[in-house]
């Protein structure tokens, strides 16, 4: 389970850091459980796909997911969104994730679960391209956190939106 405080910085980015210029790493998008601290307004998540191009990061996909809001905090679940067919052939071939919330306009703590990606290629070489980098996992800022264990390689930063920025 990952929480994130959007009001610490608005862009919340799951990636592949260094590893993204090796293409054996490229993953695809498929969907996540999520919930965000709002009793009356719904929450948006507004996810990114992001592509390494070999000099910036350029974004490929775009997806809005509305999720209820929880009247009760006490007994909250998190909302699960898996991409629709059309929606997941866009969502391929990527090194990031972008997510943001917004709450009535505002940003606000979120929480993921159950992150559903997968290598876009399969094949015996990418795994054992894949296989000589060992398993480790990396979060910033102080903010967020990440509680449990991770397999692979992929980096949870936060990203402060700048005009022009992704």
């Amino acid at each position: 389970m990952m929480q994130y405080n959007g009001s610490a910085a608005p862009v919340a980015q799951i990636s592949l850091a260094q590893l993204r210029s090796n293409p054996c790493f490229r993953f695809d998008f498929i969907g996540v459980s999520l919930g965000c601290n709002s009793t009356d307004a719904p929450c948006d998540f507004n996810i990114a796909g992001i592509q390494w191009n070999g000099v910036s990061d350029v974004r490929q996909a775009n997806k809005t997911m509305k999720i209820a809001a929880c009247s009760d905090p006490a007994n909250c679940t998190l909302g699960h969104q898996v991409l629709d067919s059309a929606a997941a052939l866009q969502f391929t071939n990527l090194t990031a994730l972008n997510i943001t919330l917004t709450v009535a306009g505002q940003p606000q703590t979120w929480w993921a679960d159950d992150l559903q990606i997968s290598w876009t290629d399969n094949g015996c070489a990418a795994a054992s391209c894949r296989a000589q980098v060992p398993n480790n996992i990396m979060f910033t800022p102080k903010s967020s956190t990440l509680v449990g264990r991770a397999r692979g390689f992929l980096r949870w930063a936060a990203r402060r939106r700048a005009s022009g920025q992704i």
